[in-house]
C-alpha cells in the first residue's frame, strides 16, 4: 500500500470524504465545543485559511473512513462475487495500472460515494434527535471501523509476509 497523492486518491478517496465532511459541517459546527471551533478556524481574524486547510485534511480522514469501511465490507461481497486480491500484488504493473485506471479508482469512488450517501441518510433522521451526539457517535463508529479494518490489513500482511517466508526457506533448503 503506497501513500501517495494520486488521481485514485483524488477521486476514490478525497472526493467521497469531502462532499460528506461538507454536508455535516453545519451540523459539526454547531455541536463543536470553543476548542474545536478554534481549531477550525472560526470566530477570529484570518481564520479562513485555518479552516480551509483543516477542511481538506478532515475531507481526506473522512475518504480513509468511508474506504476503510468498504474495505471492511469487501469480505462480505467475495461471499457473493469473488476477486483475486492477489490480482494486485502478483501481476504485473502494466496489468494492475489498466484495471485501476479503468475499473478499480471508479469502483472505489462508486463504493465510497455509496457509503457516504447512507451515513448521510441515515444521519438526517438522526440529527434532530442526537444533535451533539451525533459527532460523539459517528467518532466512535469510525474508531471502530478503523481498528477492523487495522486487524484485517494486518491479517493480511502476515499472511503474505508468512508466505513468503516460507518459499524463501524452501528456496535455500534446496
Amino acid at each position: 500500500m503506497k501513500f501517495e497523492l494520486n488521481l485514485h486518491v483524488l477521486i476514490a478517496h478525497w472526493i467521497p470524504g469531502f462532499l460528506l465532511l461538507m454536508a455535516v459541517r453545519p451540523v459539526l459546527i454547531d455541536g463543536a465545543s470553543p476548542l474545536l471551533k478554534s481549531l477550525m478556524g472560526t470566530g477570529f481574524p484570518g481564520g479562513e485559511a485555518i479552516t480551509a486547510l483543516s477542511l481538506v485534511v478532515a475531507a481526506f480522514l473522512v475518504g480513509e473512513i468511508l474506504d476503510a469501511s468498504r474495505d471492511l465490507l469487501e469480505n462480505i461481497w467475495d461471499r457473493f462475487q469473488g476477486v483475486a486480491w492477489d490480482f494486485f500484488s502478483d501481476a504485473g504493473q502494466d496489468e494492475v495500472e489498466k484495471l485501476r485506471t479503468s475499473f478499480y479508482t471508479y469502483y472505489v469512488f462508486d463504493c465510497n460515494i455509496s457509503l457516504a450517501l447512507v451515513i448521510l441518510l441515515l444521519s438526517n433522521n438522526f440529527i434532530n434527535l442526537l444533535g451533539r451526539w451525533l459527532v460523539v457517535c459517528l467518532s466512535w463508529a469510525f474508531l471502530i471501523v478503523f481498528a477492523l479494518n487495522a486487524g484485517r490489513l494486518r491479517r493480511e500482511i502476515a499472511s503474505r509476509t508468512q508466505r513468503w517466508l516460507q518459499s524463501r526457506q524452501r528456496a535455500n533448503a534446496a
